[in-house]
């Protein structure tokens, strides 16, 4: 559940905005509010204390509690998304269908980035345990580990704050929406493209803290065994994002003496031209983005919506 003292600093805070209690009048007292809101001097204190370091009241002693301000800060209208990199270009297209389709229905968006890591995922998601967001959609940090902020994610969800995953659920979270891109299909898809071309012995390069990359990884060497091929262990590379190019070109120049084509499973991996890169692309019928904003309005209309797994063509 919400905190106390947090829905009794909106309450309060609404009461200001509509001109119950006017700019420059004093609040009833502690024990008058206690009593009018049905609670503890110490939620009320709290509460107090969120208005004051919002500026919107001033607090001295012998003196009372004065109104000083309005500042509409609530962010019921508010929606958090929580990604790895703003600027990787698959999040980039997401970022603009999501933000199209909420500002039309009168929704705000914060955009903030964790560069993979859990502590900045931490940081981030822990400003929604003292304010009542919207909702949130967020791409987990380093899916495939346990994560150690699905703590916050549980207690926003007992909060009933909407939460939409977006490709892979958070490890060790299993009951909020995901919308995701059939991960397990573009990997098989891409190998039989390579199968296709004519390559017999192939590679790849698949990141291993990412859950999507090992369901390609999955859907991948499903395909060769289904085409009789043989599956040749080194030349297989499990990565960070981040790995340096040096390591990466150690790995081609192994693999390219026994196989004739290695798959890059993630854009994100950084290669410096040493190798030729041919692009092949996959394409959905659907807009992930408005998948993600369709699923947040039927959660907030409905209290439900269903998780969607978008096939690849």
């Amino acid at each position: 559940m919400i905190p106390k003292y947090i829905t009794l600093k909106e309450k309060l805070n609404e009461e200001i905005l509509v001109g119950n209690f006017p700019l420059g009048s004093k609040l009833p007292t502690e024990n008058e509010l206690a009593k009018l809101y049905n609670v503890s001097r110490s939620t009320i204190r709290q509460a107090l204390e969120l208005l004051e370091a919002d500026g919107i009241i001033s607090k001295r002693w012998g003196s009372g509690n004065t109104v000083i301000s309005k500042s509409d800060n609530s962010k019921k209208k508010t929606v958090l998304v929580v990604v790895p990199d703003l600027k990787r270009e698959p999040i980039c297209n997401y970022i603009e269908d999501i933000s199209s389709v909420l500002l039309k229905n009168g929704y705000q968006v914060e955009f903030h980035e964790t560069l993979n890591q859990f502590s900045k995922e931490r940081q981030i998601l822990s400003q929604m345990l003292n304010e009542v967001y919207g909702g949130l959609f967020i791409i987990p940090t380093q899916s495939a580990f346990p994560s150690i902020n699905k703590d916050i994610i549980q207690t926003l969800l007992k909060r009933q704050t909407p939460i939409i995953f977006i490709n892979t659920l958070m490890n060790g979270i299993g009951s909020a929406p995901l919308i995701q891109l059939d991960n397990y299909s573009k990997g098989y898809q891409m190998a039989r493209q390579l199968i296709n071309s004519g390559h017999k012995k192939i590679g790849g390069v698949f990141i291993y803290d990412d859950l999507a990359s090992v369901s390609s990884y999955s859907g991948f060497v499903d395909a060769l065994r289904d085409a009789n091929l043989e599956i040749y262990d080194d030349c297989f590379l499990w990565c960070s994002s981040k790995e340096s190019v040096g390591s990466l070109n150690r790995f081609f120049k192994h693999a390219g003496s026994i196989v004739t084509a290695v798959y890059l499973d993630d854009d994100f991996i950084a290669t410096d031209g040493t190798y030729p890169v041919y692009y092949c692309t996959l394409s959905h019928g659907k807009s992930l983005g408005k998948e993600i904003t369709h699923c947040f309005l039927s959660l907030k209309k409905n209290g439900s919506c269903r998780s969607v797994t978008i096939p690849f063509k």
